[in-house]
């Protein structure tokens, strides 16, 4: 039945690639004791380099089940107590010191982001990012979150569910100061290592294996897409590397999902303990995102209901990495299921790309579905060759508007692209099936940077410009996937302050 299941899969998995508009998806399929790895399309499109199972690329949110698992590690060996004071396990200038906080704020409430951290991205960066405990200090220091500048505080009301990596990188800090090792060296001795996770690391691991990585064959790149335009995104590096810094491969994720499947079941001599599982899978506070809907929140993990939900029950963790990547990591424990699809491609139109509407997440979603109730039957699904429109002058400089708001604007990059970077990314960019007609106007783009790295992160300029650019963008932005007809800049949400 499994290999049946992944099979169709395997079948089905060019045709996602065509009608999601993606570069390339790759894929991991497991039970406890099986995994078979499958792809389609392309890794880098300039280089027409094929995607693979191995293919490597940031993996952001899946990140947080290390940090929860090293919590849980050192929870059981007397080091730490999961809903305790956090205080005790950091340097004064980590602590956190919200107004608001009416109790103590435990490492239990952190990773199931109850912390009293408000919402955020990767806190992303163009160059290697520092020790965590320094960025902490640092961001404390700041008081607000990086996006647009700073236009909302860093906290919110503690026992308020807020999704922050920020929040989980803060027990990447009591990890190192427990440990007594670096947060990237324990994880890779503890978890990585001894799963054969090659494939795999943390930043500011001892030697850099995460920029070998990225300089690596195995490096999957990921892609800014508008309609069928694919442009690549720039390396981000993320401060808050212990909650979304990892760079993995679907065959890697898998084999630490199956550990903690087999964990579940009782087995012995697992990356965690029956015990450390089942702590981990206590939902804390229900929860709904664009990507994962309904769900609840455990220790670093997302589950769904199990009464609701029966057999397709699952419990893993969704990811993105800006502005290029999607994962989706599950296990379906009824189903003895892992499914981890990974498609380097963001709808750049969209902040969430749903996961009924990114290749990854409907990988994982139909996996489940047919190994619940038996693959469809055997056809062919074929992919018809298209002919893509060239962008013009005016659609180019929108495109180059858009990279770089999101760059500057929604990431809060203090930082600015170097020139021959964004040349690249116009002589690499391709529509996602790799073929080659004519792309992007250089000059347009490059001058549409330029403009926006002037008026970011300040949210009004940027309204302000996206206004300017009359009905002609709006309709663009319509046939490149918007949910309404309008340029989206400002980034909604993060522009103003939130939760």
């Amino acid at each position: 039945m499994f290999h049946d299941l992944a099979d169709a899969i395997e079948e089905i998995l060019p045709r996602i690639v065509a009608a999601t508009g993606t570069p390339g998806v790759a894929v991991a399929l497991a039970t406890s004791t099986e995994l078979r790895a499958m792809a389609a399309g392309h890794a880098d499109l300039a280089r027409r380099i094929p995607m693979s199972g191995t293919s490597v690329t940031p993996a952001g949110s899946l990140s947080k089940p290390l940090v929860g698992l090293s919590l849980i590690r050192l929870a059981e060996a007397g080091l730490i107590d999961v809903d305790g004071p956090i205080d005790p396990h950091l340097d004064p200038a980590a602590r956190p010191a919200n107004p608001a906080a009416n109790a103590p704020i435990t490492p239990g409430m952190l990773t199931a982001h109850l912390g009293g951290y408000r919402t955020d991205f990767i806190d992303a960066e163009l160059t290697r990012p520092i020790p965590i405990a320094e960025y902490v200090q640092r961001r404390h220091e700041i008081g607000a979150t990086p996006e647009y500048g700073g236009v909302c505080p860093l906290y919110g009301p503690p026992g308020q569910y807020a999704y922050s990596s920020f929040g989980m990188s803060l027990v990447g800090c009591a990890v190192e100061n427990k440990a007594q090792r670096n947060y990237a060296d324990f994880v890779h001795e503890t978890i990585l290592a001894p799963l054969g996770m090659t494939g795999s690391a943390v930043p500011n691991a001892e030697g850099d294996p995460w920029q070998a990585l990225v300089a690596s064959d195995e490096y999957a790149v990921g892609y800014q897409g508008f309609g069928p335009w694919c442009v690549p995104s720039p390396v981000y590096h993320s401060a808050t590397y212990p909650g979304a810094g990892l760079i993995t491969s679907p065959v890697d994720y898998a084999r630490l999902l199956q550990s903690m499947l087999r964990a579940s079941n009782g087995s012995a001599g697992e990356v965690v303990s029956p015990s450390g599982i089942a702590e981990m899978l206590k939902p804390r506070v229900a929860r709904s995102s664009p990507v994962t809907p309904d769900s609840f929140a455990g220790i670093a993990l997302e589950m769904s209901d199990p009464d609701r939900d029966g057999d397709l029950w699952w419990w893993g963790h969704s990811a993105a990495y800006p502005w290029g990547c999607w994962w989706d990591a599950r296990i379906y424990p009824r189903l003895d299921l892992v499914v981890v699809a990974m498609a380097n491609k963001w709808d750049m139109m969209r902040l969430h790309n749903p996961a009924d509407r990114n290749a990854a997440g409907i990988v994982a979603q139909w996996a489940a579905r047919w190994a619940a109730s038996g693959p469809p039957p055997r056809r062919a699904y074929p992919v018809e060759a298209r002919e893509w429109p060239t962008p013009t002058a005016e659609t180019s400089a929108w495109i180059g508007a858009m990279v770089a708001e999101r760059t500057y604007g929604t990431l809060g990059v203090a930082g600015r692209l170097d020139p021959q970077a964004i040349k690249n990314m116009v002589a690499n960019t391709r529509p996602f099936d790799a073929t080659d007609p004519p792309g992007l106007d250089g000059a347009a783009f490059e001058r549409a940077v330029a403009r926006l790295a002037e008026l970011s992160p300040d949210p009004e300029a940027i309204r302000g410009y996206a206004a300017e650019q009359g009905p002609g963008a709006a309709l663009w932005a319509l046939e490149c996937g918007a949910t309404a007809a309008g340029l989206p800049l400002p980034a909604p949400v993060f522009s103003a302050p939130h939760k």
